[in-house]
């Protein structure tokens, strides 16, 4: 992987114009001979730059983006951003995930590398979201996201431990000019390694609250009654929150004070492309999958935090302890569970939960393993199972969206629902995306939920979501 000093003179030496063009022209007569568009991919080192820096520099507020940055951590893994579409596929229905895993195996075979010793940095990645409900939702507001959006960027910049790589995915057909691909490269080298990153996020901006959650202990009350009733287990209702900022918030310097804040979450951005970007803080990591392994969490039941040493310690034990929460907890593993044993795979997990303690909240945490290397099980296959596990949507799950349907005056969207990336070589991670805000221009929406069981209290359950959306709107800059 050629490497890449700042410098407009210094980088054109690191990777001449002759060699680019040689392995570009190579792709496009491979295109030709297979009658086929290939995916030419070619990386560079360069020097760090932050991921959030990545959309400061080159993103505009009308090119799709995806920006994926795992806990701090977890050491061993990269931040991502993608920037712009190569291949893109939309999808919809109760097989969109089946025909985005289509797409992604068709297009991982079309892929052509410049360096064929393939880190995890200069891998192609397909970067997927999808929004809560399968379809188009029947509301006022307008449709933000596709049901299910698959895509390879045009440029890929992955981040780890002090050092950047940047992939460059051209399209080559036919009628693919070189020689703009070329000059198109080294233009998006020069931003990436001339621009200086943004200063220090200085904290939240003065903003106007516009739709407060007033109306959600009444929609608890009355889920209340359907599970007294003995029509479901449980219900997971969420309410918004509506801001407007004196000015356009800023995407870019809301991540980083997102990181700041939450170094123990996966921070994200989905951009569509038309303005408006889904951002948030995730604690709940819906799948893993590296090297055949696959991981997921059981994350339900939760508790404040507390400065004090001794409260703190007490909230946790209360927790750990409370058989609502644990109640609710178990719902989630067994449905968990039983979803990965219906694709005939055998997962592994502690009979009792552990704590997750993050800055301002604490979970209830059940990792659960399972072994995919003898089995033709794609990362798409387990999603469509999973998704919505009752950690966000409820038991029975049919039953709960319903409700949800019913209680909640507002569209998800991508809220809650699964968001994240699958490489060429099979390995993925998708999150679940909650902590979560719609962002466009001057407007905000913020979202929260909580999980409704036999034994909550409807003043209790507020104060969870609004501890929840508090923490999300003192991160908008």
């Amino acid at each position: 992987m050629p490497v890449v000093q700042p410098g407009t003179d210094r980088f054109k030496t690191a990777f001449k114009a002759i060699e680019i063009a040689r392995f570009l022209t190579h792709c496009q007569q491979q295109a030709i001979q297979a009658n086929q568009a290939k995916i030419a991919s070619l990386a560079f080192s360069i020097p760090p730059i932050p991921a959030w820096a990545v959309l400061s520099n080159l993103a505009g507020a009308h090119q799709r983006h995806f920006y994926y940055d795992p806990p701090q951590c977890r050491v061993t893994q990269a931040a991502t951003v993608g920037l712009g579409v190569v291949v893109g596929c939309s999808t919809a229905g109760p097989t969109r995930f089946a025909r985005a895993q289509a797409f992604i195996r068709f297009w991982q075979d079309q892929f052509v590398y410049a360096d064929t010793t393939l880190s995890e940095s200069t891998q192609g990645r397909f970067f997927c979201s999808a929004t809560f409900f399968d379809g188009a939702v029947v509301s006022a507001e307008p449709i933000c996201f596709e049901p299910a959006y698959t895509f390879v960027p045009q440029i890929q910049v992955t981040t780890q431990a002090g050092a950047s790589a940047v992939v460059f995915n051209c399209l080559m057909t036919v009628d693919s000019d070189i020689e703009q691909l070329i000059a198109q490269i080294y233009r998006q080298l020069r931003s990436l390694t001339i621009t200086a990153p943004l200063g220090a996020a200085k904290g939240a901006s003065q903003t106007m609250l516009s739709k407060d959650v007033a109306n959600f202990e009444g929609a608890v009350r009355a889920v209340l009654r359907q599970v007294h009733s003995g029509k479901l287990h449980k219900v997971v209702l969420a309410d918004v929150m509506d801001v407007v900022a004196p000015q356009a918030v800023n995407v870019a310097r809301s991540l980083q004070m997102l990181r700041q804040n939450h170094p123990d979450c996966t921070v994200f951005s989905v951009g569509n492309g038309r303005g408006q970007s889904f951002i948030g803080a995730s604690p709940e990591r819906l799948l893993s999958i590296v090297s055949g392994q696959l991981t997921t969490d059981a994350l339900a039941g939760s508790a404040p935090r507390s400065p004090v040493p001794g409260t703190d310690i007490q909230i946790a034990q209360s927790l750990l302890s409370s058989d609502k929460e644990r109640y609710e907890h178990r719902v989630v593993v067994d449905f968990i569970v039983r979803q990965l044993r219906s694709l005939g795979l055998n997962p592994t997990y502690a009979q009792a939960p552990q704590l997750l303690q993050l800055l301002h909240i604490q979970h209830l945490h059940t990792p659960i393993t399972a072994d995919l290397s003898d089995r033709a099980v794609s990362p798409l296959d387990i999603l469509a199972k999973l998704h919505p596990t009752p950690a966000v949507a409820g038991v029975p799950r049919g039953v709960a969206c319903q409700l949800i349907r019913q209680y909640e005056a507002f569209d998800r969207g991508l809220y809650a629902a699964p968001l994240g990336w699958i490489d060429t070589q099979g390995n993925s991670e998708f999150v679940v995306g909650i902590r979560s805000a719609l962002i466009d221009g001057v407007r905000a929406r913020l979202y929260a939920g909580a999980g409704i069981v036999a034994g909550s209290e409807p003043a209790k359950e507020l104060a969870e979501i609004k501890l929840k959306l508090q923490t999300l709107l003192n991160a908008l800059v």
